[in-house]
């Protein structure tokens, strides 16, 4: 794998340098685009794959970025091209010119250190649409630029780590597969920051995350939406996530009936939903909801998650630790400060309890998606979190 290098501080209207640490690539506009150009009309796209580091500046787009010139049919996993910022701690700016991101169908892509602005859909495709095996990670999306669609399409095992949405306005209008901010088959989305003041009119604002991962988010809403959160939740897990919302009341998580699948959900915070975990037609193959913890849901469970066969798995039952509380246990959320208060530390759900004779030695994980007491654990340069 070969790194090359590029500053987007460098003004030159046909591209420069050689794309070294001492002579990067610059390009007034469009220089991811042109350094793909140069790799691939140079060495070539290396055969276990290549970085393209981004030293300085700011990007802007006056097309689509497409990167099938280096990829040529041959992305893979094995096979990955980065796209990154120097350090990952200080975002480089992209300007995307109200253009989007198409890598489908080539696999391996993967982008770091970004904040991410004037972007929008391409008729009825995402401003980010991947396919296999991409990962965003420390990136910031700040606004939107037009309606309607979504935010991120992926496929198969793509990951959405450590990153912020932010000043999300979009109007998903009335199509019911519209409206998500990441639309995955499977993969993982974890530790992120999740703001939105869209208006979702009856659509629902949804994540689409079948069979994902979805663990360590914060999850601030001020949207008004009618149709939950996050649905479908087809073989989903959800852990140790923060909800709050701040606005119309919704259901939460929410599970159709054709998406009702096993999935797990487990030591996450709600505060403000209507019924915080929903099923549409009751239990059926939902594997465990537990150690959840809630303030002002008018249901922190939803009535039909009761096991109609085994009162065992009647997940309102006291074993299962998800309890309403009399108080908000975050510092103060409608100022964006999650911090949580003592009642989400090592008040979680121990599963090993099962597992085990002894319990699991007693240990119980915290509730929420903030470890401790640290409320920014990443991009500082931002700090979506609030607090100190």
């Amino acid at each position: 794998m070969a790194n090359y290098y590029v500053d987007g501080s460098i003004v030159s209207a046909s591209g420069s340098g050689s794309g070294t640490i001492g002579d990067p690539w610059g390009k007034t506009d469009d220089l991811i685009q042109y350094a793909l150009v140069q790799i691939a009309a140079g060495a070539g796209a290396g055969a276990q794959g290549d970085t393209i580091i981004v030293l300085a500046g700011t990007l802007t787009n006056t097309a689509q970025l497409d990167p099938t010139v280096w990829l040529a049919g041959n992305g893979s996993g094995a096979r990955p091209l980065w796209i990154k910022a120097v350090n990952p701690e200080l975002l480089i700016d992209w300007n995307m010119g109200a253009t989007n991101m198409i890598v489908y169908p080539y696999q391996g892509v993967h982008w770091a250190g970004f904040r991410f602005y004037n972007f929008k859909e391409n008729g009825t495709s995402y401003p980010f649409t991947m396919f296999r095996y991409h990962t965003i990670a420390d990136c910031i999306f700040d606004g939107y630029a037009t309606p309607h669609w979504g935010l991120f399409g992926g496929n198969v095992s793509c990951a959405i780590i450590g990153c912020a949405v932010i000043n999300d306005n979009r109007y998903n209008g009335t199509s019911s597969h519209r409206g998500y901010q990441f639309s995955m088959s499977n993969g993982i989305v974890y530790g992120n920051y999740f703001e939105s003041t869209s208006s979702a009119g009856t659509a629902g604002y949804s994540h689409g995350t079948g069979a994902a991962h979805v663990e360590g988010n914060i999850y601030y809403d001020t949207c008004s939406y009618v149709n939950g959160l996050c649905v479908p939740t087809q073989g989903a897990r959800f852990s140790r996530n923060t909800f709050y919302n701040g606005s119309t009341a919704a259901p939460c998580i929410l599970t159709p009936s054709n998406y009702n699948n096993s999935f797990l959900i487990a030591n996450n915070y709600f505060e403000g939903w209507t019924d915080a975990i929903k099923s549409s037609s009751g239990r059926l193959s939902i594997g465990r909801v537990c150690g959840n913890k809630g303030f002002n849901n008018s249901a922190l469970v939803g009535a039909s998650l009761i096991e109609n066969d085994n009162t065992a798995y009647d997940f309102h039952a006291a074993y299962w630790k998800n309890d309403s509380l009399a108080e908000s246990a975050l510092i103060d959320p409608a100022n964006k400060d999650f911090r949580p208060k003592s009642a989400l530390v090592g008040a979680g759900f121990d599963s090993m309890a099962l597992n085990y004779p002894n319990g699991g030695g007693g240990v119980r994980p915290n509730v929420g998606a903030v470890e401790g007491f640290d409320p920014n654990p990443f991009l500082s340069q931002y700090n979506p979190f609030g607090g100190s």
